[in-house]
């Protein structure tokens, strides 16, 4: 778990996991820099499996993957988790039997999510996802929220080689892409988590018409493409000697070097992500990027 000036919701979250927590389970806390009431609600606990380490502040991404080094090698099972949800009761076990067996395969479980307001009143479910998950997908798409994201032992060694781990932005994003390429990625359609929906949501999701204004909002703020764009060549370093030739191909024509590039992507008979109208906002966005030149072109950004 990674924490933020979390103190609202943290307790709620964290009873949750305890009570279905292993003795010999650890409950791993780093917090990134938090200046209100979190870490003493964390220290008040005084559960010997809860592990806290304090650090500065290097936003979501980065700190997950700083957790990810601090794994015991005697871990099978890596579970993330948020500040501010609560998990079902079976959680644990129902991604432990999902990544149970095949060891030596890198596997990443992920399930539904039950949308909940801040009182945790329903607010609707996450979209299911009608295609498998696939490393084409992977490349243009996150189906893996954080928050529902377990991993087996030879998944973590996998995702901990990435060369530039500060170059990513998404943890999860990262690791479904990783996985996907090398490994199982398991969907459970089942929701086993109360995702929290508040203001102080660093990304939250949304159910019908309002996911998409959730979107287009995160896109106001930021260069979505431009991060993934990021991912993509960070993959390219670490890992890009390593796939199929196929997989090359897939990730060469994804990366966008310049405009020949962009109007290959806006104008491909193939379809990667999981929504046909998901697959045409990507390449409006796309084309949005072409014109507005906002972080154009890519490749020439570090």
């Amino acid at each position: 778990m990674s924490t933020y000036n979390g103190e609202q919701f943290l307790e709620e979250q964290v009873r949750s996991i305890l009570k279905q927590l292993p003795d010999d389970g650890t409950l791993l806390i780093r917090d990134d820099g938090s200046t209100d009431q979190t870490v003493a609600r964390v220290v008040a606990f005084k559960d010997d499996r809860i592990r806290l380490v304090q650090g500065k502040n290097v936003g979501f991404a980065s700190s997950f993957l700083c957790l990810l080094k601090m794994i015991p090698a005697s871990s099978t099972s890596v579970f993330f988790s948020d500040q501010d949800d609560v998990w079902e009761p079976k959680k644990i076990a129902t991604g432990c039997t999902a990544l149970a067996g095949r060891e030596e395969i890198p596997r990443l479980y992920c399930s539904g999510l039950l949308l909940v307001s801040e009182h945790l009143e329903s607010l609707g479910r996450s979209p299911l996802w009608p295609r498998k998950p696939s490393f084409d997908n992977a490349l243009v798409e996150n189906i893996a929220t954080g928050c529902t994201v377990a991993l087996n032992r030879a998944a973590v060694t996998l995702i901990l080689r990435t060369n530039r781990p500060e170059q990513i932005r998404y943890h999860d994003w990262w690791c479904y892409l990783v996985v996907a390429a090398f490994g199982e990625v398991l969907y459970d359609p089942i929701p086993q988590i109360r995702y929290r929906q508040h203001r102080q949501n660093a990304l939250g999701m949304s159910s019908g018409g309002a996911r998409y204004l959730r979107i287009m909002q995160a896109i106001r703020r930021q260069s979505w493409l431009g991060i993934m764009q990021a991912h993509l060549r960070e993959f390219a370093s670490s890992f890009g000697s390593d796939i199929s030739a196929s997989q090359k191909r897939s990730l060469d024509r994804m990366t966008i070097r310049g405009a020949r590039d962009a109007f290959r992507v806006i104008f491909s008979i193939e379809r990667r992500r999981q929504f046909l109208r998901d697959e045409l906002l990507f390449r409006l966005l796309v084309a949005f990027e072409l014109v507005a030149r906002r972080d154009f072109p890519f490749a020439s950004r570090r």
